[in-house]
This record gives structure tokens, C-alpha cells and sequence, in this order.
């Protein structure tokens, strides 16, 4: 995993973003947390595999969390994409977490 992470954050290599983004979606506890560390690490470079894979994840959840870990008003724009979604199930926790995202910004302006 820690591999995948380097290839991702320092090379941009898509083989290894998509790793990262199953093991959110698919690995155990470990590579779950793991591979949210090294997205978020990535920052912007993974917002676009992050939004994608949320919008059509069956529980989109902890990829919207990661996406919104990361913090940027790139990350904000695709938590507003996935806010505005017509799936009920990635929809709410978008806006769940565009309304923290927001609140935190306020607290820290």
C-alpha cells in the first residue's frame, strides 16, 4: 500500500489512484484508513477519481469523507457535484459533509 501511495502522490501514476480508491471501497480497516491517508496526501490530483467513484459507489460514504478531508476549494466544487446528485444515497452524505466542510471553513476564517 505505502507503494502505491508514492506512486500516486509523486508520480500521478491512474494505476495506483484507482488501487487507492477500491481499497477505500473494498479493503479492510487498515488499507481503508491507509488509502484515505494517501489520497488526501495527494490532494487535488485524486478529487476527480474520488467524485467519480463516489457517484457510483453503493455506499459512497468514506470516499465522500476522504474527499472532503482533503480540504481545497477543488474538493468543495466536487462535494457540491456530489451534493446535487439524483441518488438519494450520495447525495445526503455530499451535503452532510459540504455543511461540515463549511462550517469548519467559518470556524477557521
Amino acid at each position: 500500500m505505502f507503494v502505491t501511495g508514492a506512486a500516486w502522490r509523486f508520480v500521478g501514476s491512474a494505476g495506483a489512484g484507482r488501487t487507492l480508491v477500491d481499497a477505500c471501497r473494498s479493503g479492510d480497516d487498515n488499507e481503508r484508513t491507509l488509502a484515505g491517508m494517501f489520497l488526501v496526501q495527494a490532494g487535488d490530483r485524486s478529487i476527480p477519481l474520488l467524485v467519480e467513484a463516489a457517484g457510483s459507489a453503493a455506499e459512497p460514504g468514506d470516499l465522500i469523507d476522504v474527499l472532503a478531508s482533503i480540504g481545497s476549494d477543488t474538493a468543495r466544487t466536487g462535494l457540491s457535484e456530489l451534493a446535487a446528485s439524483s441518488d438519494a444515497r450520495v447525495a445526503a452524505p455530499a451535503q452532510s459533509a459540504l455543511r461540515d466542510f463549511d462550517e469548519i471553513r467559518r470556524r477557521n476564517a
